[in-house]
């Protein structure tokens, strides 16, 4: 029962559902098992079949149950989710305007329009990820140039491929594997090969994205952007998968 109520039920709907994710019982007898008020049972009742998380057979005595209990779950975690995905939201722009206010960097927004702040922000992508990292590089993604920077970088992903973090990325058919990456733990590192003119990604942890604007030409940098925002990520997740699922091995 306190599951349900840490998702969000209201103290006696939680209770209502836990039993009937089990049972088909009359209002009288989810009243006595539930420990409902006779009083309150009815109300408790019609927000539940309102809100479509039970259901009520035909014929007497009615009896309430619950059809699929794995659908009525997950959309309580569904609805739990985009309330706390909203709430993360507000606070994220609560704290970026009032670090941007007092000039200090923001750690949920962060933008970069120079060599020196791209390379800082991608290795946001390497440091912070604790869990995967998915990247499509489009076509124009130049392993060989800068190669400094991306010595850098890559050095950060055998550092977090160590910590136990998973890569995914999906690199331009003719682009040359970094040595440095080439000898990562397959199991680690994966590659895919697509031929993409995405914007270059990275997905942190299904919640945190870099996209970064690149060109043709590897000297030219349009710019970066670092964002941590869910609704966001999963997006962006989304189309990565279908790349990742379209692309050569």
């Amino acid at each position: 029962m306190a599951l349900f109520q840490q998702i969000g039920l209201p103290y006696y709907e939680a209770k209502a559902i836990d039993i009937l994710l089990r049972e088909r019982l009359t209002p009288k007898q989810l009243s006595e098992k539930a420990g409902i008020p006779p009083g309150k049972v009815y109300s408790v009742i019609k927000s539940l079949l309102e809100r479509g998380l039970v259901l009520e057979e035909e014929g007497r005595p009615k009896r309430l149950f619950v059809a699929d209990p794995s659908a009525v779950v997950g959309r309580l975690i569904d609805q739990r989710q985009q309330q706390d995905e909203a709430l993360f939201a507000q606070l994220r722009a609560l704290s970026t305007q009032v670090s941007l206010l007092r000039s200090q960097p923001a750690a949920f927004f962060d933008i970069g329009t120079t060599i020196e702040d791209n390379e800082r922000i991608q290795l946001r992508s390497f440091t912070e990820a604790k869990r995967e990292v998915c990247q499509i590089m489009n076509v124009h993604h130049h392993p060989t140039s800068n190669r400094s920077s991306k010595s850098l970088w890559e050095k950060e992903i055998g550092n977090a491929t160590g910590r136990g973090v998973r890569f995914r990325a999906i690199y331009p058919r003719n682009a040359t594997l970094p040595s440095m990456l080439a000898a990562l733990p397959k199991e680690r590192f994966r590659v895919r090969r697509s031929d993409t003119d995405f914007p270059r990604i990275d997905i942190i942890d299904g919640k945190k994205v870099l996209i970064k604007l690149v060109q043709d030409d590897p000297l030219a940098f349009g710019g970066v952007l670092f964002i941590e925002h869910e609704a966001l990520a999963r997006n962006l997740l989304g189309i990565f998968e279908r790349f990742w699922s379209e692309a050569h091995l």
